[in-house]
């Protein structure tokens, strides 16, 4: 099969708050497959309403994300799905000008 969309990485945004330190939102990006030229990065948020700023920033609209930023910080990591142009906006990827 010739198809390449068979290969195409997607990407997940991991959402969650540790509550340790002063800046207990952590955002990653997790990469799931074709991962060559790619790396997740973590990063940090003082508050929901930075991280929700952030978010809108990237371009990301309020009704894909509002449902993974529960109004309880329990501490499970709750994801979906983000585009490549989104993760770059977000910096929580890397993407390796080589390849």
């Amino acid at each position: 099969m010739n198809d390449h969309t068979e290969f195409m990485p997607t990407f997940l945004l991991n959402l969650r708050c540790c509550d340790e330190g002063p800046n207990p939102y952590v955002v990653s990006c997790s990469i799931v497959g074709e991962i060559v030229g790619f790396r997740g990065v973590v990063r940090r948020f003082k508050s929901k309403g930075d991280l929700k700023a952030s978010l809108d920033c990237a371009g990301i609209a309020p009704d894909r994300y509002l449902k993974v930023i529960s109004e309880e910080d329990d501490g499970k990591t709750r994801s979906f799905t983000i585009d490549l142009n989104e993760a770059q906006k977000l910096s929580v990827i890397q993407t390796d000008s080589t390849e």
